[in-house]
């Protein structure tokens, strides 16, 4: 699970505040010298993190895959080698994102590794060099951004008054209702860390309208 994190720790979106990449950075540090740091303490550790990196990597990812979209395939065009560029240029002229590139099969069969590591890696300056525009352009992409921030943090704030909600009514049934509802709860929480898979703001509702009808229902 440390490799993970620091798998993820590498890769976080670089619009992501100093102060949260160096807090991550130290936390991973003083985890990996513990050796009695288990899969529980790693990821109460880095709950609080996921919480504030969560709102700049959605913030980042909206606005990368739509304003600034073509110019990251510019970028990206510009850093590979001619023969690259002959096999990808058709497909994200056509409108295939660099994501979905990177997934497909052609770019695992109709280029070799060395290929494959110009496009990743071209990927990865484009990305910085965006965001270095983002933080300089506060009259244009920086604006766009901080408002994309503003929205994502306010998701991630509905995301656990939902879960919230949701704790809340796990002393409403019998200890194994309430086992599961702890469950659930302790799932979606961990959809905040760096490592798993973010937790669905319509999933958690379904689940608090489910057991709200369902203690309802027996209590008639």
């Amino acid at each position: 699970m440390l490799d993970e994190l620091s798998y993820a720790i590498k890769h976080f979106v670089p619009t992501l505040p100093e102060e949260v990449v160096t807090q991550a950075k130290a936390k991973l540090e003083e985890l990996s010298a513990n050796e009695e740091a288990n899969e529980e303490v790693i990821k109460n550790a880095f709950h609080d993190i996921g919480l504030q990196e969560y709102p700049h990597r959605h913030a980042y990812e909206e606005l990368t895959s739509t304003s600034a979209e073509q110019k990251l395939k510019e970028m990206v065009l510009e850093h590979v080698d001619e023969d690259v560029r002959s096999v990808i240029k058709p497909h994200l002229d056509a409108g295939v994102s660099l994501p979905e590139l990177v997934s497909s099969k052609l770019f695992a069969e109709q280029l070799d590794g060395k290929q494959r590591y110009q496009v990743e890696d071209g990927i990865l300056v484009a990305k910085d060099k965006l965001a270095e525009s983002l933080k300089d352009d506060l009259g244009g992409n920086g604006a766009d951004y901080k408002a994309l921030l503003e929205k994502w943090t306010k998701h991630a704030q509905d995301i656990q008054t939902q879960i919230d909600k949701l704790e809340a009514l796990s002393p409403g049934g019998t200890p194994e209702q309430g086992e599961e509802i702890s469950g659930k709860v302790r799932r979606f929480r961990e959809g905040f860390l760096l490592t798993e898979r973010d937790p669905q703001l319509e999933e958690v509702k379904k689940e608090v309208e489910y057991w709200t009808d369902t203690f309802a229902e027996e209590e008639e």
